[in-house]
């Protein structure tokens, strides 16, 4: 590089564009406040300086840097390790995904059980007993589910009405719904749920495409937050409920791609049952949080952390000893190598470069939540928590 390693020869780079929800994201100057330095990353100096000769990068690159690199779920996902392993394939085929499997992405099968369960709580609301909403849930067929087991457990759990419980009851039935009609899946793009519900003004500029998986168009967004029925449920609650601020934000941020979205579900509606705050959650630690049993029959959808963690190990040692020209690629039946296929500059490029991304991966843990969440937060309008 003619001009030596400087904030400007970074900035612009092809590979400025990939470090959402990392310090990086920050910026040169910005990441120092959560403890990086791009001045001394040597890695990241030679990472550009395989793109400077390159020459021009391609179409297709640039995409997979600035989409499928850039925007890999930072938390947990339910897909675990499926986005990983795409954006591997897109390097290999040098051809950029349609859809980016990321952060609040779900499939249509997942969306259709969480209809399910507020179907359930839609008719608890509404005064029903659980015989009939669990006879039409057992006639529709859906997943196998014992629905008259769940819902006569579901009812118990939630016990007689309340002013309290039938507002934090409605307030995440809308919650719910609005994440099935926002957040998008490769099946229906968002587009397909919640076609008869008003849950917020709609946006024209939307939730930004990328970022939220579908590739082509904006997700739909809708302004849940300034609805007249959600700011009047909200004000009321915040009246009668001690705890409203607990429950608040657990019901805003129980993100249907987390890993343990069902079992999230379940335990809140324990502490509704309870109009109080009973368990433990990462984000608001309980040491004598209550253990809640298994009553909506949800099968686990997280992986095993000791598998995970040996997958996560081999596929990070696999992408480092591909990259280098000097590697042999000796091990070619390995799933990273079949999918990158035959090596090129360019995708070695590309692999070095998520590599250094998958880094921060790890390191995620060691800035606080709420300071890797802030960098990101300033380029995205805030994209939450899984």
């Amino acid at each position: 590089m003619r001009e030596g390693w400087s904030r400007k020869v970074y900035e612009q780079s092809v590979s400025s564009g990939c470090w959402w929800y990392t310090p990086y994201d920050a910026g040169w100057d910005g990441c120092a406040e959560f403890g990086a330095d791009m001045s001394s990353d040597e890695e990241l100096r030679d990472i550009v300086r395989m793109e400077v000769k390159l020459g021009c990068v391609p179409h297709w690159a640039r995409q997979i840097v600035e989409r499928s690199i850039n925007f890999l779920p930072p938390c947990g996902h339910y897909l675990f390790p499926q986005p990983y392993l795409e954006v591997v394939s897109a390097i290999g085929s040098e051809t950029a995904s349609a859809f980016i499997h990321g952060c609040f992405t779900v499939g249509k099968e997942r969306k259709q059980r969480m209809m399910d369960y507020v179907f359930c709580l839609d008719a608890w609301l509404a005064g029903s007993g659980p015989g009939a909403p669990a006879r039409e849930l057992a006639a529709l067929g859906h997943q196998g589910v014992d629905w008259q087991a769940v819902c006569a457990e579901l009812w118990k759990v939630l016990g007689d009405h309340t002013e309290l419980k039938d507002l934090l009851v409605e307030r995440l039935i809308h919650s719910q719904r609005w994440k099935l009609k926002e957040r998008v899946s490769d099946e229906d793009g968002a587009w397909a749920f919640g076609r008869d519900q008003y849950l917020g003004d709609y946006s024209e500029t939307g939730n930004p495409a990328s970022q939220y998986g579908y590739v082509g168009r904006a997700a739909p967004a809708f302004d849940e937050a300034r609805s007249p029925r959600i700011r009047k449920l909200e004000s009321r609650l915040a009246e009668i409920c001690p705890d409203w601020e607990w429950f608040g934000y657990t019901i805003r941020y129980g993100w249907l791609c987390a890993p343990k979205a069902f079992r999230y579900l379940e335990r809140l509606l324990w502490s509704v049952g309870q109009e109080k705050r009973v368990i433990h959650t990462h984000d608001h630690p309980m040491g004598t949080g209550e253990k809640v049993p298994r009553f909506l029959q949800c099968e686990d959808t997280y992986p095993d952390p000791r598998e995970a963690t040996q997958w996560w190990t081999s596929f990070s040692e696999a992408l480092k000893a591909w990259w280098p020209e000097k590697s042999g690629h000796e091990d070619k039946g390995s799933e990273v190598a079949s999918r990158l296929g035959e090596p090129t500059a360019v995708k070695r490029w590309l692999v070095r470069l998520l590599v250094r991304k998958l880094e921060f991966r790890d390191q995620r843990h060691i800035v606080s939540g709420r300071l890797a969440c802030c960098s990101s937060a300033k380029r995205n309008g805030g994209a939450g928590s899984e």
